[in-house]
């Protein structure tokens, strides 16, 4: 069951467990075949607005997993733009987190985000609960940097920021087991 994380009476905030918020486990949607971008034919939502099914647009398509860096400020934000004279809404979403440099895996999954058009991001939060970042039209960077030192030690980091600005708001999705890569 939820707790709360900081406030003590009022609002409980829901992506808290044990009072330890934010991002347990983080996917990206890759190629591995011949598909040059990695995006969905479709996506299946039940009428609760969550996410039921996902289809390719090509074969080849799999969600590796990113290796986050522990205690790196890895974060899912969205924000809601409203505007009154056409009674639009565009949810501006944002995702930010830290990667190793360690290793040329880590190294070739940063350079495949960062030249992507679109990028879609399967995000489980410590809950429990499961969301898709970019499930309207793809997430994509906003700025990404290295952060490199000389001596030996020195953190090797790659950090990314992606944005989305999509019609509907970050859909949960229903995953019935636990997720592999």
């Amino acid at each position: 069951m939820a707790t709360n994380c900081v406030i003590t009476n009022g609002l409980a905030l829901q992506s808290c467990v044990n009072n330890v918020p934010g991002i347990d486990e983080l996917y990206v949607l890759t190629s591995t075949g011949a598909c040059q971008n990695a995006s969905f034919a479709s996506i299946t939502y039940n009428g609760n607005g969550s996410i039921t099914a996902l289809s390719g647009a090509c074969s080849g398509l799999t969600f590796q997993e990113i290796d986050l860096v522990r205690n790196s400020a890895a974060a899912l934000n969205e924000e809601t733009s409203v505007n009154i004279a056409s009674l639009g809404f565009t949810f501006n979403t944002n995702l930010t987190f830290t990667i190793p440099g360690y290793a040329q895996e880590h190294t070739n999954l940063y350079q495949e985000i960062v030249k992507n058009t679109e990028s879609y991001f399967i995000v489980k939060l410590k809950t429990g609960k499961y969301f898709l970042a970019g499930a309207d039209g793809g997430m994509f960077i906003s700025s990404a940097t290295i952060v490199s030192g000389s001596l030996p030690g020195d953190d090797q980091l790659y950090t990314l920021n992606l944005t989305s600005n999509g019609t509907i708001s970050v859909p949960e999705m229903v995953v019935s087991t636990t997720l592999d890569a």
